[in-house]
């Protein structure tokens, strides 16, 4: 009978110690919630951009994006921006709400095109293509096309 009791004894000393450490560990926990919401939940600077099956959409514009490239979008206090890397991590296509000095935009030691495109409600969206010489006739026509989707929003 006692080596019943022994077994009893130990169950109980387990689910005890069981129990004792679940409860610090739900009381630790407990201090990694925040006591209130962070404001910059509330608060997130910039018009918000969406990037669905292939296509970016912003607050002015939205474009399709070339297969296999990389979206960059704009800082949020700036007017509305993107840059399409290309898979060779050169060649960019960007697009910018507005009209903008081609001297800010332009790559250094690359061809470059800037077109202005003025969309159906007279938005005016500063297309930038910039590519090493190399590859400029591989990646252009990837550029036309980003051209031919633009539409206002």
């Amino acid at each position: 009978m006692s080596k019943l009791q022994g077994t009893s004894r130990k169950s109980q000393v387990f689910w005890w110690q069981a129990i004792l450490v679940t409860l610090i560990f739900v009381l630790a926990l407990d201090g990694c919630i925040p006591a209130h919401e962070p404001d910059n939940l509330h608060n997130t600077p910039g018009a918000p951009v969406v990037i669905d099956n292939g296509v970016y959409e912003g607050a002015n514009f939205s474009a399709n994006i070339p297969d296999g490239w990389r979206v960059i979008t704009g800082e949020a206090q700036a007017p509305q921006s993107v840059i399409f890397v290309a898979p060779d991590g050169k060649t960019l296509i960007r697009l910018i709400a507005g009209t903008v000095e081609g001297d800010s935009v332009t790559v250094e030691n690359q061809r470059n095109a800037i077109i202005p495109v003025t969309l159906g409600n007279a938005t005016t969206v500063t297309t930038v293509f910039s590519s090493p010489y190399s590859t400029w006739t591989s990646y252009f026509p990837d550029f036309e096309a980003v051209q031919d989707s633009l539409s206002s929003r």
